[in-house]
């Protein structure tokens, strides 16, 4: 792929919202080298045990990443969208410790394990702005461990619409409150620690609340406030720059990119070096 590939622009766009980049970090991130794959729904991207060659940048639909225990059971962790480095850390590990699988067709680029680590270590702020996703990953993590362990049904699926809601919105990819929604009830129960029938109910109760509208892999918010009460949800942990729902509009991938080198520049001097 040639130099200033438009396609890595929503990964770089989100790098520099973690951690200020300069111009030369962006001409550098966006010249990586990388090769372009397309799978279908329920492709592997990474499978538990792989090495890790490559880094995997998502540029278009969701891939979930999961364990199974020995009996086979499936436990959703994480979910991911456009612009996400999502095994960003099996590049530091060498070999991936869980599997990463497309919820719906998918692009990813793959960049060369070893290109990412010459040069996290040529630039500090790419270091630190690869280091800080990675801690904001760590960060949803924990909040999914606080919302499975202690909230009840109802507020598990009111929380994780209203996460995905606002990273779709933060990405760039949503539309005034209405947005994709990549998950079966099935997968949904897996994310949430419920069975799919209690998906279900929950789901019809938080419609019949006029809280939200579905339609078949779209999701309608219909009560933005009303949903956070439902789902005890508070954003911080998402590290967002801006966290207000229905607020963002979809840009393209260009306006993106100038809009986070100009936050970047505008907040550099507000951070250590």
């Amino acid at each position: 792929m040639s130099p200033d590939s438009p396609l890595l622009h929503s990964m770089v766009a989100k790098l520099a919202r973690r951690y200020p980049l300069g111009p030369s970090d962006i001409d550098t991130l966006l010249a990586l080298p990388h090769r372009i794959a397309r799978l279908e729904r329920g492709s592997f991207l990474v499978r538990e045990g792989d090495k890790a060659t490559h880094c995997r940048v998502l540029l278009s639909g969701f891939v979930y990443r999961h364990k199974c225990t020995g009996e086979g059971a499936r436990q959703i962790l994480s979910i991911h969208l456009r612009g996400d480095l999502v095994d960003l850390p099996n590049v530091m590990l060498d070999v991936a410790d869980d599997n990463i699988q497309a919820l719906t067709d998918v692009s990813v680029a793959l960049i060369p394990a070893h290109e990412i680590l010459t040069l996290a270590l040529a630039s500090p702020s790419i270091a630190k702005a690869m280091w800080a996703d990675t801690m904001v990953d760590a960060s949803i993590l924990r909040e999914w461990l606080l919302n499975i362990g202690q909230h009840n049904a109802r507020q598990r699926i009111a929380h994780l619409i209203c996460e995905l809601a606002l990273r779709q919105e933060d990405a760039g990819i949503c539309d005034s409150g209405q947005y994709h929604w990549p998950l079966t009830q099935e997968q949904l129960g897996e994310t949430t620690g419920l069975t799919s029938v209690h998906v279900n109910r929950t789901l019809q109760k938080l419609r019949a609340e006029r809280l939200l509208r579905t339609s078949g892999r779209q999701l309608l918010v219909a009560d933005w406030e009303g949903l956070k009460v439902a789902g005890d949800f508070r954003s911080g942990y998402l590290h967002l720059a801006s966290a207000t729902s229905s607020s963002i509009q979809p840009a393209r991938s260009r306006d993106m990119l100038r809009a986070a080198l100009r936050h970047s520049q505008e907040h550099a001097v507000s951070r250590p070096g």
